[in-house]
């Protein structure tokens, strides 16, 4: 198929997956399904860690785990920031994280309240360096910084919020959001407070993965993943690609996105606001999981995709 016939195609699959709000999306037969089955899985799915030490994660990781709630205490991520003080605040496991980001979330969302668009700048500066912002002079920051030289960041901020709200967001309400990228996410997910995830390049391989893993279990005879489960990955290493987790993954239309993609912005915003849903959801179903843990689930199941998305290999136990 030429270029223009699979955007047309891609193009097809997202309209027909746009029209609708948290309840409709829920409702959708393959979308309840899978929600059933992860609520039941997450407490039996087996995963094998093989995580390299590197400057995020200072010792190695290799343990094999069963379920969520086993994965949250294998976190790791060693980032920090500095609050206006001038303390540092600093994070590696779950525990230190969870506090971390509920620190930042408020500072961001305190910020926005009080209308500052000085304060929103410094609280997203702050997030910027807890997520390891690599260019300061790509992506996210600029285009926050000229939002605020127009006097538009406050309200950009507060219309992206109210769009990709869990209760209240709708996939054909997403045209508001106007850049998504690793950066943007996690400033969009901090801004919510309602459970939004930061839907980045593990995160996005690890749900894809288990959509994956659901498919070979319930012998879904699937020619393509229905667009409302199609979760794009956006690493280029196949650590973090359905093609890593086996040879014989379904990829269909739209598998992955690139930064280049004229529609990147809006695919990662309809899956970043379709995987909160499916969180929520699969909390509800699932009262217990990760729920002997302090702080918020839907961030802790968050994270526990995290960890699976390093490596997307470490669910082949599960194949």
């Amino acid at each position: 198929m030429c270029a223009a016939g699979v955007a047309c195609m891609v193009a097809y699959r997202i309209e027909h997956a746009n029209l609708m709000n948290q309840q409709q999306f829920l409702n959708d037969i393959e979308v309840n399904a899978f929600v059933e089955w992860l609520a039941g899985f997450a407490d039996r799915l087996l995963v094998d860690l093989n995580i390299n030490r590197s400057a995020r994660v200072p010792t190695a990781v290799v343990r094999h785990v069963q379920g969520f709630d086993s994965l949250t205490d294998t976190y790791v991520w060693r980032a920090n920031w500095e609050d206006d003080d001038g303390t540092q605040v600093d994070s590696l496991c779950w525990d230190s994280t969870a506090q971390s980001l509920a620190r930042l979330g408020k500072k961001l969302r305190t910020a926005l309240e009080s209308q500052s668009a000085d304060a929103v700048m410094t609280a997203c500066e702050a997030i910027f360096r807890w997520g390891g912002e690599r260019n300061s002079g790509r992506g996210a920051r600029p285009f926050l910084n000229v939002k605020h030289a127009n006097g538009q960041l406050v309200d950009y901020l507060v219309a992206a919020r109210e769009a990709f709200s869990l209760k209240r967001g709708r996939l054909d309400q997403l045209h508001v959001i106007e850049l998504v990228n690793s950066m943007l996410t996690k400033i969009y997910a901090l801004a919510s407070g309602d459970g939004l995830p930061i839907y980045d390049s593990r995160v996005a391989a690890a749900i894809a993965s288990l959509v994956e893993v659901y498919r070979i279990e319930t012998h879904r005879d699937w020619q393509q993943v229905p667009g409302k489960l199609l979760f794009p990955t956006m690493a280029a290493e196949s650590r973090r690609m359905l093609i890593g987790l086996h040879p014989d993954a379904l990829i269909s239309t739209g598998t992955v996105m690139r930064y280049q993609d004229a529609d990147m912005s809006a695919r990662w915003a309809s899956a970043k606001l379709r995987l909160g849903w499916i969180i929520e959801d699969v909390l509800r179903r699932a009262p217990n999981l990760l729920s002997s843990q302090p702080h918020s689930r839907h961030h802790a199941f968050e994270a526990s995709l995290f960890m699976i998305g390093y490596d997307v290999r470490c669910l082949t136990p599960n194949l």
